[in-house]
């Protein structure tokens, strides 16, 4: 994945395929599932890196 995308676009586009997949009765136009696929990969990279920087808020524990 090019570092020259935006996180936020990454998650648009993403929307964008699930949108066209939904209105052609769930079926993938060429290249759309290896598009979706690499964004889902630079996702979840993403999020990974998120957790490890602690900046995700992992809740607390509930006391009795």
């Amino acid at each position: 994945m090019s570092n020259n995308i935006s996180h936020t676009e990454v998650l648009r586009e993403m929307m964008d395929i699930r949108e066209t997949w939904r209105r052609n009765d769930f079926t993938y136009e060429p290249g759309q599932k290896e598009r979706y696929e690499l964004l889902l990969a630079a996702r979840r990279m993403r999020v990974q890196q998120l957790f490890a920087d602690g900046e995700v808020y992992v809740g607390g524990i509930q006391s009795k």
